[in-house]
C-alpha cells in the first residue's frame, strides 16, 4: 500500500474518533471517494480535508447525511460561480485595458 497517498478508513476513524459507517455514507452519497488497497478500504490524502469538514458538518452541528449532501451541492455551485465571476471580471478589465 502506497501510504503518501492513502490512509485507511480505520486508522483515520480512530484518529477522528468517528465511527467507520460515517465514512462509508459520505462515499455513498458520492461526497467522498474512497479507494481500495489490498482489500482494505482507504481514505485518498487529497480527501482529508473534505471529510474534516463533513466531519464538523455532522458532529459538530448536527446536520445530518443527506443535509450534508444538499450543503455541500450548493458550495460546489457557489464556487463554480464565484470561478465563473472571477473569470468574467478579469475578461471585463482586459478588455478596458485595450480600450
Amino acid at each position: 500500500m502506497d501510504t503518501k497517498n492513502v490512509i485507511t478508513i480505520t486508522e483515520f476513524c480512530q484518529h477522528y474518533k468517528i465511527p467507520e459507517s460515517f465514512i462509508m455514507s459520505l462515499n455513498e452519497y458520492e461526497l467522498v471517494q474512497l479507494a481500495t488497497e489490498n482489500e482494505t478500504p482507504c481514505i485518498y490524502v487529497t480527501e482529508i480535508q473534505t471529510i474534516e469538514k463533513l466531519i464538523r458538518f455532522h458532529f459538530e452541528l448536527d446536520i445530518n447525511i443527506e443535509g450534508i449532501h444538499a450543503i455541500s451541492n450548493l458550495l460546489n455551485k457557489l464556487e463554480r460561480l464565484q470561478e465563473d465571476v472571477r473569470i468574467l471580471t478579469n475578461e471585463v478589465a482586459s478588455h478596458k485595458d485595450r480600450s
